[in-house]
């Protein structure tokens, strides 16, 4: 240690200054990360969750630190496109990729995160060997009242094929980007035979609008590969009176 030297402070605290901003700025690129990455096709009925009903090809990933300027791109034969930010409550960090069902779009995809130039490492899906428009299911309704309904539906024919699981989602509000109703609630994997599900008690919430999605999911291990999503009419719980 030097007494007595005399020398300028200054200069030593801005090179320390600037030391501690790299050291931020390379430990910020560690975080940019992407993960959850997965390629599916969305067979969507028609419905007033503000969902589109269309047959296409779905890549998403989960992608941190989220939010602008945080850019997300799904590469291929040297070809970008970007990803749409389609935070929900239950998923801050995802980012989805819509794309037509056709040979081109079913091949693996580089996803690849920017962020103030800093670029994370591409992470590929698996690609999608067979893709299948799966049926909708139908005459999705709601019977009882409360915040505790049951969700009925009718299975489709499937053909030869079968599908791994059901899942039942419960839509409300927000709506992402003004329009999509978010996922506020996901069931766990009902067997492919079910035609009902009741709504777990604190899903839903008083005077609150919702809509509920019946999946027909086609899986392999825990990957969705297909699925369809079919709607009820808009539900809506009852306030208590006083």
């Amino acid at each position: 240690m030097l007494i007595g030297v005399g020398f300028d402070r200054g200069p030593a605290r801005r090179a320390l200054l600037i030391l501690l901003l790299l050291c931020a700025a390379s430990a910020f690129a560690q975080e940019l990360k992407v993960t959850g990455v997965e390629q599916y096709t969305e067979n969507r009925g028609w419905n007033e969750a503000g969902i589109g009903p269309h047959f296409q090809m779905i890549v998403v990933a989960r992608v941190s630190p989220s939010g602008f300027p945080t850019l997300v791109y799904g590469e291929q034969d040297g070809v970008r496109q970007a990803f749409m930010h389609f935070s929900q409550p239950s998923t801050p960090d995802l980012y989805v990729l819509f794309q037509r069902v056709e040979p081109q779009s079913s091949a693996p995809w580089r996803v690849v995160a920017e962020r103030d130039g800093i670029k994370s490492a591409p992470v590929p899906t698996q690609g999608l060997a067979r893709a299948w428009q799966v049926p909708l299911a139908t005459d999705v309704r709601v019977e009882g009242k409360g915040a505790m309904p049951r969700v009925i539906w009718a299975l489709p024919d499937l053909g030869e094929r079968a599908i791994g699981r059901i899942r039942v989602v419960v839509r409300g509000e927000p709506r992402v980007h003004g329009r999509f109703m978010s996922a506020l609630y996901i069931s766990d994997g009902l067997p492919a035979t079910a035609t009902s599900f009741t709504i777990p008690n604190g899903v839903l919430k008083p005077g609150e609008r919702y809509v509920f999605q019946v999946s027909l999911e086609d899986v392999e291990g825990s990957e969705i590969r297909n699925r369809s999503m079919s709607f009820s009419e808009p539900y809506a719980v009852s306030r208590a009176k006083r």
